[in-house]
């Protein structure tokens, strides 16, 4: 069984890595919400999501989600050896594959919610 202290310790040093990438990626994120806002606002008054412009949305938030896991990782293992380091690249590998499953799956939302958006406010249109 792997010593609780060791993970424990490895812990904090991911802590301290996330607090201090987290402070760097904020720039980042704040100047997406921009272009968020756009497209939430162009949701509310033309009923559709522009593909073209959720695709520059997801690879903005993939981009800086890699990078904010590289960074951490980067940062966990500068203090990590052995069993501890190889368990943070398998969780760093895991954590790029499942926001690649997240995100490719997410560019289907833009076509369920225009085609949804199309049958409800275009009904009432008609009613």
């Amino acid at each position: 069984m792997p010593d609780a202290g060791r993970f424990s310790e490895l812990g904090e040093q991911g802590s301290r890595a996330v607090m201090e990438a987290a402070a760097v990626l904020e720039s980042e994120l704040s100047a997406g919400l921009t272009e968020a806002k756009a497209a939430g606002e162009r949701l509310t008054s033309e009923h559709q999501v522009d593909q073209q412009e959720f695709d520059r949305l997801v690879r903005r938030v993939s981009e800086n989600t890699h990078q904010l896991i590289d960074a951490v990782t980067a940062r966990v293992m500068d203090n990590a050896a052995g069993e501890a380091s190889e368990h943070t690249r398998r969780i760093a590998a895991n954590a790029h594959d499942v926001l690649d499953l997240l995100l490719n799956l997410s560019s289907l939302a833009p076509a369920v919610a225009n085609r949804a958006m199309r049958s409800t406010f275009d009904d009432r249109q008609d009613g």
